[in-house]
């Protein structure tokens, strides 16, 4: 196999858990509900994702029970035939996650950069 250098990269999930280990949100749920915010609908969101809607309504509903609060309120009916929508804290949840991406994601990929030429004398 050629090997360059760069034939490596950096790859993580962060997520949010309790204190016991019981996970909360992560990346998926994080594109999830950015996907609602955009198409309006859950339905939509979970095509585009390629979730099943049953068990990602579950999901939500498990994380609004953990956090306490709604992240979606939906509506059924009118002219488009109902929408989706993030509640205020739901909106405020993805702007957190949206935050916390773009300060950790330059310092982690800054640190592997920098620890890169020795990782690469190993795997040479």
């Amino acid at each position: 196999m050629d090997r360059t250098e760069g034939f490596l990269k950096l790859n993580y999930k962060i997520w949010i858990e309790t204190s016991t280990g019981v996970n909360i949100l992560g990346e998926g749920k994080w594109q999830l509900l950015k996907t609602i915010r955009d198409t309006g609908s859950l339905k939509a969101a979970v095509e585009k994702m390629g979730y099943t809607y049953r068990q990602t309504w579950q999901n939500l509903k498990n994380i609004e029970q953990r956090l306490g609060f709604k992240l979606i309120e939906k509506s059924r009916g009118g002219e488009k035939g109902g929408e989706t929508v993030l509640t205020a804290k739901g909106e405020r949840l993805v702007a957190f996650f949206d935050r916390l991406y773009d300060e950790i994601e330059p310092r982690l990929n800054e640190a592997f950069e920098n620890m890169l030429t020795d990782l690469n004398k190993i795997v040479d």
